[in-house]
């Protein structure tokens, strides 16, 4: 190829370079241009007020964008800006998608700073500001807005005096305002005339005195030889620029120094009390010093003084006792202030001061009593002991069983024939006839002590209502304990170590009924005569008569009560049936009992009626008594029906009872 072909064709590559970087930057500044059009938003800014408008500035914060001006081009939102002008405060602006394309900003301006002070060194000057109080102070920095202020300075010393103050914004002021002293007079007299003046420590003359003064404090100290000298204080201000003073002068006076016994008393000297312990008197007149104090004999001194002259008085006050007997319807402790000093009765003598009697018994709500005994007659006091269960019967309050839910049924029996005659049907032979005589009132609790109530005993908050079950007859025991314990009874149980040891007869604590109780209020309570069932003498059962083994146990147990449904497959809650005759509810059905009697088959002496009977000597289980929801034969639902049992099922609870006395 000829250097002229090459030369040709160097310069067409050239050219198609230049076409193509042509075409590059053509496609360039159109996408830009697309870019500006389709992504970029613009949003107009206006200043108010005018003066801030004359000059503002505007900065991005955040988000990708610039200010031309006063319009903000941004690529993509959110974003913020920030307008300032001189003499205003700044202000951020937030933008989103919501912001209109033109925003009004309008800037607050800067405060005035008006400084003033007096030409005086005082720092008590009060200043004012258009008639309003703003502080007290030497000087004053005030920021304010633009305008004309009116600016006061006032001291009792010196005349009022203001300024005028014309406050353009973001302008520093500094003012100061001259102040005249005030122009006044002192008047001084005295009775008698002739005592020297003490002028802010300076001696100036004697009385009659009239001289001229400035504004302000003065201290003054009038004095003459035989007469207790005046200090005062006298202010002059503007607006009492002429004051006088008149004093009449004492007699020289005694000091009278007074130590007492007791320290906390009252002091009276010619009878006006006193706090002090040291005391100026009138010289040469004689006084009359009282000492007195609660509990003890008052005391009466007299002394006379010379001028000047300084003495003291002791009063050392002897105690006043009083007779004071205590008595009690129990032997008991007696407690004074706190101290153990015998058992009632008991008589001593106490000082005539308020006393706290403390009158104590193991059971019994102690008696607390304030007692201020008199020297002139005998005070007594009465202790009527009640037990914490009969205190808050008293005092009307419920029993913490009956906070817990538990009601009671009150039974007074006398004589009863225990078990079942030989010839009733069903009778078991270990149901003994024997007499039972009851001396003791008691109450029995209307329903089977609940899953609820029993754990509160426990500790846990369990809330069913259903009879608790699956308790053993000394964990039973336990529970009725807890309840004594919470009332202030003894307990009936004597457990230790977690044994049975014995029970408490005396006790009117929460117990197990016994036997014979439970057989009472099952087959006598509130009838003419004993029945078989709890309902009766009927070999039948009524509709709903209680919780038994009903149809729904058909197949799960071997007997079960034919054509009888009454709607609960186990235990149901207490309360669910009617109460049977005398308010008590399940005694015939839902779970069997535990009762306090140990269970033996040997038949008792039943030749005389047993009194108040606790069943016989211990032995390896206890008596169950009535149906369960589990029985499921009429024989077992009879009243006189009783088994003995060791340990804990699925379908024994129990009921509580107690001696009212």
């Amino acid at each position: 190829m000829s250097r002229i072909d090459a030369s040709i064709k160097s310069d067409r590559n050239k050219n198609r370079v230049v076409v193509l970087a042509s075409v590059c930057l053509l496609v360039a500044a159109l996408g830009s241009y697309l870019i500006w059009l389709f992504l970029i938003k613009g949003f107009t800014f206006t200043v108010t007020p005018d003066r801030a408008a004359q000059n503002p500035y505007f900065e991005v914060q955040s988000g990708t964008g610039f200010m031309l001006e006063n319009k903000l081009y941004v690529l993509g939102l959110p974003a913020s800006v920030t307008v300032s002008a001189p003499k205003f405060a700044s202000k951020t602006v937030n933008i989103d998608d919501s912001s209109p394309s033109t925003i009004n900003v309008e800037l607050s301006s800067l405060p005035a700073t008006i400084s003033v002070s007096t030409d005086t060194n005082r720092k008590d000057i009060q200043w004012f500001v258009n008639q309003q109080p703003q502080a007290t102070a030497g000087q004053v920095s005030l920021p304010v807005a633009a305008g004309t202020y009116t600016i006061s300075a006032r001291h009792p010393a010196y005349e009022s005096a203001s300024i005028s103050v014309e406050a353009d914004i973001a302008q520093e002021i500094e003012k100061t305002i001259a102040l005249t002293p005030v122009s006044g007079s002192l008047n001084i007299n005295s009775q008698p005339a002739g005592a020297s003046v003490t002028l802010n420590g300076e001696l100036i003359g004697k009385t009659p005195l009239s001289l001229p003064q400035p504004g302000g404090n003065h201290q003054v100290t009038v004095a003459r030889q035989g007469y207790e000298p005046v200090n005062d204080e006298i202010t002059i201000t503007a607006d009492n620029k002429a004051v006088s003073r008149d004093y009449r002068l004492i007699p020289e006076q005694a000091i009278l120094k007074v130590r007492t016994s007791p320290s906390q008393g009252l002091l009276t000297v010619d009878g006006n009390p006193v706090s002090a312990r040291e005391i100026k008197v009138e010289a040469n007149t004689q006084h009359t010093v009282s000492y007195s104090a609660a509990g003890f004999a008052t005391q009466k001194q007299s002394i006379t003084l010379k001028p000047g002259q300084e003495s003291a008085l002791d009063f050392t006050l002897a105690p006043v006792k009083g007779d004071v007997t205590i008595n009690a319807n129990l032997s008991a402790e007696v407690f004074i202030d706190g101290k153990k000093v015998g058992n009632t009765p008991f008589t001593t003598q106490l000082q005539t001061l308020e006393h706290t009697v403390e009158v104590k018994k193991p059971g019994y709500r102690t008696v607390s009593k304030s007692v201020t005994p008199s020297a002139n007659k005998l005070t007594s006091v009465n202790a009527e002991l009640l037990t914490e269960f009969d205190a808050r019967r008293r005092e009307g309050k419920p029993l913490f069983a009956q906070t817990i839910g538990i009601e009671f049924e009150t039974l007074k029996p006398d004589t009863f024939v225990m078990g079942s005659a030989p010839n009733e049907a069903g009778r078991q032979r270990n149901e003994h006839q024997y007499p039972v005589t009851f001396t003791r009132a008691f109450w029995l609790s209307r329903h089977e002590i609940t899953e609820a109530q029993y754990a509160r005993f426990k500790g846990n908050n369990k809330r069913s209502q259903k009879p608790v079950t699956n308790v053993s007859w000394l964990d039973a025991a336990k529970f009725t304990n807890w309840l004594s314990e919470q009332e202030g009874l003894t307990p009936f149980y004597v457990i230790k170590q977690g044994k049975l040891r014995g029970v408490d007869p005396s006790s009117t604590g929460y117990r197990l009924p016994t036997e014979a109780e439970w057989e009472y209020a099952a087959k006598k309570h509130r009838r003419a005569a004993s029945t078989k069932y709890v309902w009766g003498s009927q070999d039948r059962l009524r509709s709903k008569q209680g919780n038994f083994a009903d149809a729904s146990l058909k197949g799960k147990q071997t007997f079960t009560l034919k054509d009888y449904d009454d709607g609960f497959e186990g235990k149901a809650p207490v309360g669910s049936f009617d109460a049977e005759r005398g308010g008590l509810f399940d005694l015939d059905g839902n779970v069997r009992e535990w009762v306090h009697d140990f269970y033996t088959l040997t038949p008792p002496d039943t030749g005389t009626p047993k009194k108040d009977y606790l069943g016989s000597s211990p032995s390896a289980s206890h008596v169950v008594k009535g149906g369960s929801y589990k029985t499921g034969r009429l024989k077992r639902l009879r009243g006189s029906m009783r088994t003995g049992e060791s340990d804990a099922q699925d379908d024994i609870g129990f009921r509580i009872a107690r001696y009212l006395k």
